[in-house]
């Protein structure tokens, strides 16, 4: 798929879709976004040198885990298996203030408790508000003005 496998831009482009999607998009959207694999491509974009584009995948991430209701393990342990989780720790040392506090959320929110006795419980940190910490909006209630999902049958997404 193009965010798993096309050329930097390309896979640029398609992560700020998949951004945009946990933001703007449905619950019903974001769960099918799970169910076609999105982590793994996700998370390996995490290494990119372009700060706004790993900035943008912890925003989609962020918005992933915190929709993904009755899924919500199957994200974690998906982040965890494909080296995202490692990823997102290492980027707790990235300069930029929101890439850390991005980080830092997942890892305190969703990782929580093994994440505090592997680091040593580092209680100094400053915590931003989770609601303010991401970019995840609720949108104007309005679902009938974006909608995204197969037209023609079964199409499926290969990302």
């Amino acid at each position: 798929g193009h965010l798993a496998n096309s050329e930097f831009l390309t896979q640029k482009e398609a992560a700020w879709a998949i951004s945009n999607l946990t933001i703007n998009g449905s619950v019903q959207q974001v769960r099918y976004l799970i169910s076609q694999n999105v982590i793994p491509p996700l998370c390996k974009m995490l290494v990119a040198r372009d700060v706004q584009v790993i900035q943008v995948v912890l925003d989609g991430i962020s918005n992933i885990l915190k929709i993904a209701g009755d899924q919500l393990e199957e994200v974690v342990l998906a982040i965890q298996a494909c080296g995202g989780l490692n990823h997102i720790e290492e980027l707790q040392q990235n300069a930029n203030e929101t890439i850390f506090n991005l980080a830092y959320n997942i890892l305190e929110t969703y990782y929580g408790d093994a994440y505090d006795e592997a680091a040593g419980g580092q209680d100094g940190l400053n915590e931003t508000d989770p609601a303010t910490g991401g970019n995840l909006q609720t949108g104007d209630g309005n679902n009938e003005s974006f909608t995204f999902g197969p037209k023609f049958g079964d199409m499926q997404f290969d990302f």
